[in-house]
């Protein structure tokens, strides 16, 4: 098995996806109804239109809070996923599995010991038992 360093994302990759997903989608239909001139499609994007801007405001809030994370004494316990992201929810977190991360510092030869090495990091899902 391929060892990775790993991070917790934020759900605002998500609502990236979700944005980028959608505007392919107008895009398509937008083709489609060009070609067939078909009414059911122009009715589609009718509904899908504010749908996929609603999503956008979303993204775009999501984003906003992303940026206002990062001043948090928090935020690199986050992306390791040691703890949830404060907008996200509590219930059923459970942090990131770390067992098989590679170290910057030794593995890859990035960064500094101080900071970056992780060879002695407890894996906050399985705690000591499969540290190692």
């Amino acid at each position: 098995m391929r060892r990775i360093i790993g991070i917790q994302t934020h759900h605002s990759v998500n609502l990236d996806d979700a944005s980028r997903f959608g505007v392919n989608m107008l895009t398509a239909l937008e083709a489609t109804l060009k070609r067939t001139g078909d009414p059911e499609i122009e009715a589609l994007l009718d509904e899908l239109r504010p749908l996929v801007r609603q999503i956008g405001v979303a993204r775009t809030a999501a984003g906003l809070r992303l940026k206002m994370h990062q001043r948090d004494a928090d935020f690199k316990r986050y992306v390791d996923g040691d703890l949830p992201w404060p907008d996200e929810l509590e219930e059923g977190f459970l942090p990131r599995c770390s067992c098989d991360d590679r170290c910057l510092f030794h593995d890859v030869g990035r960064g500094t010991f101080e900071d970056d090495c992780n060879c002695d990091r407890v894996c906050g899902q399985h705690g000591e038992a499969e540290a190692a």
